[in-house]
């Protein structure tokens, strides 16, 4: 796909304001290809995007037994996706549950994109739970990440690492209390100051999805990550977003991230077009040409009367095949 196809119009931008909780447009079709975003596959509180929405709210109104049930329908159907595990391991704190946030945080740093509070937060939990060597594993962590952010990384980002790093090695070595008696030792936390990341308003990641189009229309690919994940954490997980995240990895060169994009994807709406015509043509970069044959197949099936995304991975599967 030619970053130039990626189009964003009007009537998207508008559909972001009157569907915010979930990234509609009377478009159809599948994500990039055709321009605009696809509707969610299944409407009412089983929407992922709009149980994330609710889950925000009620944790940002310290419902945490609301926010842990609306998080866990988002987890369901994204069980991977590192954001929405951190916001549940963030209810769970809320709570006083450490043992099931410690779990939700696990789950949530296994995740390349992980928020950096999700590092910090586990750390915290885990030496209160008494597993120090969690904890400076995730010392560790912030560390390693903090030397390999260079300038594509961001201050924004560089800033996290080290308050995160600086937050842990606190707790880690906490000071003496006849040394420095007003001082206080970092604690599990649900404040946005301490978890290192807030969740952005819905306006906020409207105005993020545009800046990511643009960006990737610029081939700027690293800043559009930054930019749909700011996106992501303000409407929760949605299949376009997924799959334009998995085309900035792709572009990358981070074949396993992209993939993991497009599952996600395709776990939340399996006949979404655009992320069926992104797979095949990762498996054509892969040079898998039979799984390639078999998303052709799979957008065959999806578009009885035809559809620009079949045709687009049917030609690029022709050329390949030359």
């Amino acid at each position: 796909m030619h970053p130039g196809k990626l189009l964003i119009g009007a009537a998207l931008v508008c559909a972001l304001c009157v569907a915010p909780a979930a990234f509609a447009s009377g478009a159809g079709g599948g994500g990039m290809s055709g321009g605009g975003m696809s509707a969610m596959p299944n409407g009412g509180d089983r929407d992922p995007a709009v149980a994330y929405q609710a889950g925000v709210a009620a944790l940002q109104a310290h419902n945490y037994t609301e926010a842990i049930r609306e998080f866990r329908i988002v987890q369901h159907a994204t069980p991977h996706n590192g954001a929405v595990n951190y916001a549940l391991g963030l209810s769970y704190l809320g709570a006083n549950d450490k043992n099931n946030a410690r779990d939700a945080l696990r789950r949530s740093v296994q995740d390349h994109d992980a928020p950096v509070g999700a590092h910090l937060q586990l750390a915290l939990v885990s030496l209160d739970l008494g597993d120090r060597n969690a904890a400076v594993e995730q010392q560790s962590w912030a560390q390693t990440a903090l030397n390999g952010c260079d300038a594509a990384c961001g201050d924004q980002r560089r800033g996290q690492l080290q308050a995160a790093y600086d937050q842990i090695t606190q707790a880690l070595n906490p000071p003496t209390p006849a040394a420095t008696p007003n001082a206080t030792t970092p604690s599990t936390t649900t404040n946005p100051a301490t978890t290192g990341w807030n969740f952005p308003s819905v306006a906020d990641g409207r105005r993020s999805f545009a800046e990511a189009v643009g960006l990737l229309n610029q081939e700027r690919y690293e800043q559009a990550l930054v930019a749909l994940e700011h996106a992501q954490a303000a409407v929760g997980p949605h299949p376009d977003i997924l799959t334009y995240m998995g085309f900035a990895s792709r572009k990358l060169g981070r074949y396993d991230q992209s993939y993991a994009y497009y599952r996600q994807a395709l776990g939340i709406d399996p006949n979404n077009l655009g992320v069926n015509e992104y797979l095949g043509e990762l498996y054509l970069q892969l040079g898998d040409m039979p799984r390639a044959r078999q998303q052709l197949a799979r957008l065959d099936a999806l578009c009885a009367y035809g559809c620009a995304q079949r045709e687009e991975l049917a030609h690029w599967i022709q050329l390949a095949s030359n």
